[in-house]
């Protein structure tokens, strides 16, 4: 089956029609990211110029979270509902309507077409949009390159540089795998989320979030599904429990999982007709072959050289205001957010740095620039990132969602804390009225003689609705002393706070 084809370089916003080729910001890059830091600064009185080589809106809005959350979220209303007395009998054996699901994800994507993206974000900032590949081509200047063109075209910046590039899928050295077609046999991240209908049998590569996430979703519409894990469990970043819940319920729904499985070679036969064989021997016969096997950032042929700094896939350093240390200049002018710096590449985690790098030239504009005249938000002294990867918060939205912040107790003793971990399932009144008999469990990572949380993970329906409370309780460093006046209502599933802290002595 061939995936869809979707033209992500649309015409318009040559560089050639520029009347003007100074900003005081340049951002490359065109995703969520990329466009919070162009709204913040165009709202305060600055001429941005965003130069986007494909699709406005990024990979996030039409290839990553919004269309795979789109296809993820029918199955998790239906299986919420099949655990509720009354519910359960109405729905019957009924199952996902797969070709309303199709068309309620292409709505959200606007059937990949950006001139609703840009009216929203670009039109309303007032930002100058530019098509092409971007560059770093010296101290504040940035070279752009349309689509399909040889000609290069130059943009100055007054102040600054924002690089919001993002990352793309890694490519594993599996021989065979160059003999896939690209789209038909050999799927990468934006072909899953961008199809029509179920392969066959989809083998999928990786065991992360996005091969979880799309067995789940790719198992209930009816494909077979082989999901392949190098690693001794699936979803190895997190707790191990919530790990095993998970895989247990893809197993359920009829997923084949080889854990700790390496693919030594791929044969094609046919069109959508290919053999996976592991190392141990095992022949896997399907008709495409999802790649998940992980991202980098995107610095390959940016043009770093010219300053100094090194790309090629490699993420860029930046300090806490997420400026790039460059030997050009005494102020900093080259920021990097998002997966570019590889500091915690997930679409919320870059927007909150957009919003302290933005603040950061905002801030400095203010106090050494004051002939420049601009309307500085009321947080702009906020210059300084703490939310780090030990702190940040992540949704994994299997069936059940994990929702997870800060260390894992993994994580935490190979960091060096001295920690216990306490446990608690979703035995609760808030839980069970929500839902019969659904499986969850919570984790509380503490630190010892602090009594501080360094951690939280939640397995369970919904679980991305859980984070937020412990996350706020890890980055202002309370203690489960302090924790105990947090009194959540009754009957909820937010009671498992009280449970966690009745696990902890609390």
């Amino acid at each position: 089956m061939a995936s869809r084809s979707i033209n992500v370089h649309p015409e318009g916003y040559h560089p050639a029609s520029l009347t003007k080729t100074t900003f005081d910001i340049i951002i490359i890059g065109g995703g969520p990211v990329a466009c919070f830091a162009e709204a913040r600064l165009a709202k305060a009185g600055l001429s941005v110029a965003v130069v986007q080589y494909e699709l406005y809106g990024g990979e996030c809005h039409f290839f990553g979270c919004i269309p795979s959350k789109a296809l993820l979220r029918p199955l998790e209303a239906l299986e919420a509902a099949k655990a509720i007395d009354g519910a359960r009998e109405a729905i019957g054996n009924n199952k996902l309507d797969v070709a309303a699901v199709f068309k309620r994800r292409d709505k959200f994507v606007d059937l990949w077409d950006d001139s609703n993206w840009i009216s929203i974000s670009n039109g309303a900032s007032g930002a100058t949009l530019v098509r092409g590949f971007g560059r770093i081509s010296g101290m504040k200047k940035v070279s752009v390159q349309p689509h399909g063109e040889t000609q290069k075209y130059h943009l100055d910046a007054n102040i600054a540089i924002i690089v919001a590039t993002g990352s793309t899928h890694i490519v594993p050295a599996i021989p065979g795998i160059e003999s896939l077609e690209e789209g038909t046999e050999l799927w990468t991240n934006r072909d899953a989320v961008a199809a029509n209908s179920a392969p066959e049998h989809l083998i999928i590569l990786g065991a992360g979030p996005v091969g979880s996430e799309m067995a789940t979703f790719y198992s209930a519409i009816g494909s077979k599904v082989t999901l392949i894990s190098s690693t001794a469990e699936i979803l190895p970043t997190v707790e191990g429990e919530a790990s095993k819940i998970v895989r247990k319920s893809l197993e359920a729904s009829g997923v084949s999982i080889k854990l700790s499985s390496r693919v030594s070679k791929i044969e094609k036969h046919a069109a959508n007709s290919l053999t996976v064989v592991l190392s141990n021997g095992e022949t896997i016969s399907g008709s495409v072959l999802l790649n998940a096997t992980g991202r980098r950032p995107r610095t390959f042929d940016f043009g770093l050289e010219s300053i100094g700094l090194t790309g090629e896939g490699q993420p860029l350093q930046t300090d806490a205001s997420l400026a790039v240390p460059t030997s050009q200049g005494t102020e900093p002018w080259l920021f990097a957010v998002g997966d570019v710096n590889g500091l915690g590449p997930t679409t919320h985690m870059g927007i909150y740095q957009a919003r302290i790098a933005s603040n950061a030239i905002l801030s400095s504009i203010r106090d050494k620039q004051p002939s420049v005249k601009i309307n500085t938000p009321i947080g702009v002294t906020v210059t300084e990132a703490k939310a780090s990867k030990n702190t940040f918060a992540q949704v994994i939205f299997t069936e059940p969602n994990i929702g997870a912040v800060g260390h894992t107790l993994a994580s935490a003793q190979s960091a060096g804390l001295k920690v216990r971990a306490v446990d608690s399932d979703f035995s609760i009144a808030g839980a069970w009225l929500y839902g019969d008999g659904q499986p969850g469990w919570a984790r509380w990572v503490i630190e010892e003689g602090t009594d501080r949380l360094v951690g939280a993970t939640f397995c369970c329906v919904e679980g991305s609705e859980f984070v937020n409370a412990s996350q706020v309780a890890i980055l202002q460093g309370l203690t489960l002393k302090e924790m105990v006046h947090v009194v959540p209502p009754f009957p909820t599933r937010g009671e498992i706070w009280t449970y966690l802290l009745n696990a902890a002595g609390f």
